[in-house]
C-alpha cells in the first residue's frame, strides 16, 4: 500500500506566487515525505521538489504550465524545500 498522509482542508493556507497564488502547508515537523496526500476526498501524487530560496525564478512558471495541463498542484514546505504535488481536475 503506497504512503499516504491524510490532511483536512483546513490544515491547508495559501503560498503567494507572482500573481497567483496555490494550496500550501508546512510539514516541517513531519519524519518524511510521503509519496501520496489526501486532502479531504482528493488525492495528490508526488510531482518535482525545488529549493526554497531562489524558488521565484522557476516556480510560478511551472504553477502555470501545470494548471495548463489540468493538474491541481499543492505546495509543501519541508526542509528548506516545496514539494509540489498534482491531482487530477
Amino acid at each position: 500500500m503506497a504512503d499516504v498522509l491524510e490532511l483536512a482542508p483546513t490544515d491547508l493556507g495559501t503560498l503567494e506566487l507572482e500573481e497567483s497564488w496555490v494550496p500550501y502547508a508546512d510539514l516541517v515537523d513531519l519524519g518524511h515525505m510521503p509519496a501520496r496526500v489526501k486532502v479531504g476526498d482528493k488525492e495528490y501524487a508526488f510531482s518535482f521538489s525545488t529549493i526554497i530560496r531562489g524558488h521565484s525564478a522557476t516556480l510560478p512558471g511551472r504553477i502555470r504550465e501545470l494548471r495548463a495541463a489540468g493538474k491541481m498542484p499543492i505546495v509543501f514546505e519541508r526542509d528548506n524545500r516545496y514539494y509540489i504535488f498534482v491531482g487530477a481536475d
